[in-house]
């Protein structure tokens, strides 16, 4: 019998009574973000059918409580008591195998974002290495199952952050990625996911009609998640990508920027699916912390045709030719970008916007055998 769904939708989760697990050890990976459609825990609900004898918990932690980066240690559960172990203790793609020695089967449910820098799909990747059999709770792509965006990531790039061969946006769900990983990583681990009922291709998360639950602390509104899809590039560089505003993502800024020059040049580029507003903001975490940051805030006025990497990576080359001389490029910026900063330095934004256009058509086709839902 289906539990509850919404919309006539069914996640993963709401068919799970569908599963008969007899008497194996069942652990689960996830947070406390993931709820079924009667907005049930994942492990209230898993562990009321199932033999749940430990729980895994990606970055940020089981109640997304750590920030960006920090690491995660092993705890108890104060509810249950079952152990909670860690998978985020910085960037390992390999996870010790004793880990899972009491575990039959792994079940994974978190709300992933479909974006190849949010490291929740690096912890699924993680699982896939080992022996332990891994069964997918299905749930849908915030930024639907049909738009791609982005270069495809070189290995050079590669990190806990961007797994190698996927563009920035890549229209799958939790479920259909971990098919795709097992075969573009050659992963063994015995594979299978419990699937939606209801979801469509082109659905967005705000034709959906459930209410966003933070899945990571920077992700408070679901038009954040559009927005994160190009201005996370931005946490490559010394801007502020709106950490300790009201709005991650949604802003940005640095005490540097002419935000009125922006603004106008920037409107004069007429992209598609968002309008910008003039801002200034002190942000109380991350960069600037507690100085006076000046910049814009995005607007998404048609969810369908905005394109976020476009967009930041026009953002960039605008802000490269007003403050050079102080928009600095970090280390990372490569591996979350998955192109050189040069690109942007020397004036060539529009290549990037080529090669992506193309690695895009590349992927579209490369993905049509792992979509499920039609």
């Amino acid at each position: 019998m289906l539990q509850d769904g919404r919309n006539g939708m069914y996640i993963g989760l709401d068919r799970l009574t569908e599963m008969e697990f007899g008497g194996r050890r069942v652990a689960l990976v996830t947070n406390d973000a993931a709820f079924d459609s009667s907005w049930r825990r994942s492990r209230d609900v898993v562990g009321h059918h199932a033999h749940l004898v430990a729980l895994y918990t990606p970055e940020h932690g089981l109640g997304g409580e750590r920030a960006a980066g920090e690491s995660v240690e092993d705890s108890t559960d104060r509810e249950s008591g079952l152990p909670v172990r860690s998978l985020y203790r910085g960037e390992h793609l390999v996870v010790d195998p004793n880990r899972f020695s009491d575990v039959d089967l792994l079940i994974f449910d978190i709300q992933d974002v479909g974006l190849r820098f949010y490291t929740y799909i690096s912890t699924l990747r993680q699982l896939l290495t080992q022996s332990v059999p891994v069964l997918v709770l299905d749930r849908p792509n915030p930024l639907g199952g049909e738009v791609v965006e982005g270069v495809l990531l070189d290995e050079a790039y590669e990190s806990f952050v961007g797994p190698a061969g996927l563009p920035t946006r890549y229209g799958l769900t939790i479920g259909e990625l971990g098919q795709w990983m097992k075969d573009a990583y050659g992963l063994p681990c015995p594979y299978s996911v419990l699937w939606m009922e209801g979801w469509r291709r082109d659905s967005l998360w705000p034709t959906l009609g459930r209410p966003w639950s933070m899945s990571s602390p920077a992700l408070a509104h679901s038009d954040a998640l559009f927005c994160y899809a190009g201005f996370c590039l931005f946490e490559g560089t010394n801007l502020s990508e709106g950490r300790g505003t009201s709005a991650p993502f949604e802003l940005f800024g640095a005490p540097f920027i002419d935000r009125l020059r922006l603004l106008e040049a920037v409107r004069r580029l007429a992209l598609d699916g968002v309008a910008f507003t003039a801002i200034s903001f002190t942000p109380t975490a991350g960069t600037w912390a507690g100085q006076l940051c000046h910049g814009l805030y995005a607007h998404i006025t048609d969810h369908a045709r905005f394109r976020p990497f476009d967009c930041a990576v026009r953002l960039l080359g605008l802000i490269w030719d007003f403050h050079g001389d102080e928009l600095e490029f970090l280390p990372i910026f490569e591996r979350l970008a998955g192109f050189g900063r040069a690109m942007i330095t020397d004036g060539r934004a529009e290549e990037v916007l080529h090669a992506a256009s193309s690695d895009a058509e590349i992927f579209s086709k490369e993905k049509k055998q792992y979509e499920h839902y039609r």
